[in-house]
């Protein structure tokens, strides 16, 4: 079984040593002398807007040899057993389970509200809704579940047959592409501005939930991030896991 562990960057990163993983560069930034979504059938150009998904969309149309492929990011990787999650141990977690992705980051809100209040507009949410009610309304049920739970598997991560990564992008970048003219970014500051990964991230967990997937979620290494930082990270989970349960049952009133 071939494994292709792909690491998504924008700029110049020290990789790990570790068997079978491989920088992909994204966006048409100076050339880092690693492999590029910029060649062959590829959107590169719209990585201002899409974020790692240009990559994604690379892997999907240029990848015809490998089995499986995971992705992750120069400075988020799988936890496995013995640091950095190893192509041996994904092929035994497959075995058991459909998908692996990122553990589940609890928010104080809803998916929809967190989205309207942080990433971007409620309105961009609702349009995506509809044009799943229209391309695909079995997967409809799903997108409301994920968009009114308290939390997500994040950052666009994850591991899975090719075949089955192939469907989802060809789920995922049909809504995406279909939703995209109807988007005016003249609004939108530059962090709203990454708009398409942001939805992403929700809508792959639509995605597995519509397909009634075995999901197997394991942490995130975070290479940049300092203790300090993650005690802080550690913190805000609790918090926002205990707040959202107590608004779950007190109507979303509580203060």
């Amino acid at each position: 079984m071939k494994v292709t562990n792909y690491i998504i960057t924008h700029k110049a990163f020290t990789p790990p040593n570790v068997p079978d993983y491989i920088p992909l560069q994204v966006g048409n930034g100076p050339d880092l002398g690693w492999l590029r979504d910029n060649t062959g059938d590829e959107i590169s150009a719209k990585n201002p807007n899409w974020c790692e998904l240009t990559g994604l969309y690379w892997i999907w149309k240029n990848d015809h040899n490998s089995d499986v492929v995971s992705i992750s990011h120069y400075r988020r990787y799988f936890q496995g057993r013995d640091g950095i999650l190893r192509s041996a141990e994904i092929e035994q977690l497959l075995g058991d389970h459909d998908i692996l992705l990122a553990e589940f980051e609890p928010y104080k809100e809803t998916v929809y509200q967190q989205y309207a209040n942080e990433s971007g507009f409620a309105k961009d949410l609702d349009n995506v809704r509809a044009i799943i009610e229209k391309q695909d309304p079995d997967a409809l049920a799903a997108f409301d579940s994920v968009m009114n739970q308290g939390g997500l598997c994040q950052y666009n991560m994850m591991v899975c047959r090719k075949d089955r990564y192939d469907a989802y992008c060809r789920w995922l970048f049909q809504i995406l592409e279909e939703l995209e003219p109807s988007v005016d970014l003249a609004d939108y500051n530059d962090y709203q501005k990454r708009i398409y990964g942001f939805l992403a991230e929700r809508l792959l967990n639509v995605w597995v939930r519509a397909r009634d997937l075995r999901v197997k979620t394991l942490p995130v290494i975070q290479t940049e991030m300092t203790a300090a930082e993650k005690r802080r990270l550690q913190l805000r989970r609790l918090r926002n896991r205990a707040e959202f349960g107590l608004k779950k049952l007190t109507g979303g009133n509580a203060t």
